[in-house]
């Protein structure tokens, strides 16, 4: 494990029924090791000329660097927005043994 071989992948969808979807077919796909789901936030924002408040769902997803290119054309393919938030997070430090959990369980044969 380096210093960079993790990361969070923050993504906004419409809900927590696609939320659900994206998370648990990630964890299947083992492009991520786990999700936190954080239904109904407020998100404000300028959308084609107008200002929006759309109530959002967010995922928090926990992977590893070298599998973010996989899961963002992934997320993309199941994803309902035109223009999706995807957002990657390095993180530099952590629980050596939760980092250790995420890079099994992202590694872990089909």
């Amino acid at each position: 494990m380096t210093k960079y071989d993790f990361c969070f992948v923050y993504v906004t969808v419409e809900n927590f029924e696609q939320a659900e979807f994206i998370a648990e077919l990630a964890i299947k796909e083992k492009l991520i090791a786990c999700a936190n789901i954080f239904p109904e936030t407020h998100s404000m924002f300028e959308w084609k000329g107008e200002i929006k408040l759309e109530k959002e769902t967010v995922l928090l997803l926990k992977t590893l660097v070298n599998k973010y290119d996989s899961l963002e054309k992934f997320i993309i393919k199941n994803h309902v927005y035109e223009t999706p938030c995807i957002l990657k997070i390095d993180v530099s430090n952590g629980h050596k043994d939760f980092l250790k959990w995420v890079e099994t369980s992202v590694n872990f044969s089909k």
